[in-house]
């Protein structure tokens, strides 16, 4: 059946609706920090394992099965997925909401700088709309592989197991101040997850609520911050599910619509975490040639001040004043020029980069893409940096270097003595501002420019076709 709407709902633009959303029985897991996990694309091996292992009710055994040795056509990840989905809603292990709902989140989250965030949101349903009609827009390049996995999945559950992360603008917060009119003084669900974030969720099922939030979207567009593999992939399944069904459909079906999880990007900004750059496999002329060929756009300086080695059985990580010195210029930097910090570990130096010309530094000869998309300082350093001075490109003299993404801050200069390590490039986090006007542009930001913090978890509520 089709998600709770009715033909009288407002679909100017953004069609946001409530539904009923599968949740962990609380008389089969009482305690869903065991049963949650991170979103799939951030996950590793080992840590993929370990919340497989965690619980039998764990998350990721729908979203992200392991793959076995055995695996094949008839019997595998996205099989298992579909088996375990079915066994779990048939013994009420999820029950399903008893009317369509949207399900307001609140998160309190741990910072790099030891501060703490606080980011409310909302899981609702949003009608997919192709990226030409301009009611969702994508703000990141995408890749095939992730897509067909995804495809796969959906295919054999018939559901959105994780939520895409999507951002609308609501400078007065009258959404998020609608729902919370209706939610209970005690949240349906509270949980802390392994990385420290406390984790609250109201259900709120209220006609009159879900009605309203429903017609201040009627004139809203929405701006993808995660999930772009996702979403595409619904698109194709909901193309591909309408091939096959043709005119027997009528009105709105379940495949028209996908899980997200909706925030305010007029107060999100603090959650959004640079990407950096570490290098590695680059011939020995570049790196003794590096200095002199970034010298050529970029003013060096080098980062002076303690390194902490003097202080034995000390994280020296913790220790050395240059990392955050670093961080501190770069971040008071005059925006007008793009800037990035460096660390060379075979002289274990710092250095600030500052581009000698203004944004964008990168000329519409150069590139035909909008202004926003040449100032980015995510842009300059793929192209001005690792294609033309490091030669990391097809046919270029580093072609075969391997270039790492590190995704925060504190994470990466824990792992600047990783070995192999030729160089490690640190960028300021992306600014709202700079997405909306790629995105409005018409652009994509560069794969692996922004990394939205905290990420949803998979688990909190999971939505079938079924329902």
């Amino acid at each position: 059946m089709a998600p709770a709407a009715t033909d009288s709902r407002v679909t100017r633009l953004a069609d946001v609706v409530p539904f009923r959303g599968l949740r962990y029985n609380p008389g089969t897991v009482p305690d869903l920090a065991p049963v949650i996990s991170p979103p799939y694309d951030i996950i590793s091996a080992g840590e993929q394992k370990r919340y497989h292992d965690r619980h039998p009710l764990n998350a990721i055994r729908l979203d992200f099965d392991i793959m076995l040795p055995e695996d094949d056509a008839a019997n595998n990840r996205y099989t298992r997925a579909a088996a375990s989905l079915g066994q779990w809603i048939a013994d009420k292990s999820l029950l399903p909401e008893t009317s369509p709902a949207f399900y307001l989140c609140r998160e309190e989250f741990l910072l790099g700088d030891g501060s703490t965030g606080i980011r409310e949101g909302f899981f609702a349903l949003v009608r997919l709309a192709e990226f030409s009609e301009g009611v969702v827009l994508p703000h990141e390049e995408t890749a095939s592989g992730p897509k067909a996995d995804r495809l796969r999945l959906m295919q054999a559950t018939g559901a959105n197991l994780s939520a895409i992360y999507c951002l609308y603008s609501d400078p007065g917060h009258a959404v998020i101040e609608t729902l919370k009119k209706s939610r209970t003084e005690k949240p349906d669900i509270f949980l802390t997850d392994d990385a420290g974030t406390n984790h609250s969720l109201w259900v709120v099922d209220d006609p009159g609520t879900t009605a309203a939030v429903n017609a201040v979207f009627a004139d809203k567009t929405l701006l993808i911050a995660d999930g772009h593999h996702r979403y595409e992939t619904a698109l194709a399944y909901r193309n591909e599910r309408r091939t096959e069904e043709g005119a027997n459909t009528k009105g709105d079906m379940p495949y028209d619509f996908l899980m997200v999880y909706l925030s305010d990007m007029d107060n999100t900004g603090k959650s959004i975490l640079p990407i950096h750059r570490f290098v590695s496999g680059l011939g020995g002329d570049t790196i003794e040639e590096m200095i002199p060929a970034l010298s050529k756009k970029f003013e060096l300086l080098e980062i002076k001040g303690s390194d902490g080695s003097g202080k034995p059985g000390e994280d020296k990580s913790s220790t050395d004043e240059r990392q955050q010195q670093m961080i501190k210029m770069m971040s008071q930097a005059n925006h007008d020029h793009n800037i990035f910090g460096m660390y060379l570990p075979g002289n274990d130096s710092y250095y600030l980069l500052t581009g000698r010309t203004a944004r964008p530094m990168i000329g519409s000869e150069e590139n035909p893409k909008s202004e926003p998309y040449r100032s980015l300082d995510v842009a300059v350093l793929d192209r001005l940096i690792l294609a033309e001075a490091l030669g990391i490109h097809a046919g270029g003299v580093n072609e075969n270097a391997r270039v790492r993404f590190v995704e925060r801050t504190e994470k990466a200069f824990s792992e600047v003595a990783s070995h192999g390590l030729d160089v490690a490039f640190f960028l300021n986090p992306a600014g709202m501002q700079d997405i909306k006007e790629v995105a409005e542009a018409g652009d994509k930001m560069p794969q692996k420019s922004t990394y939205f913090y905290p990420k949803p978890v998979t688990g909190l509520v999971f939505r079938s076709f079924r329902f």
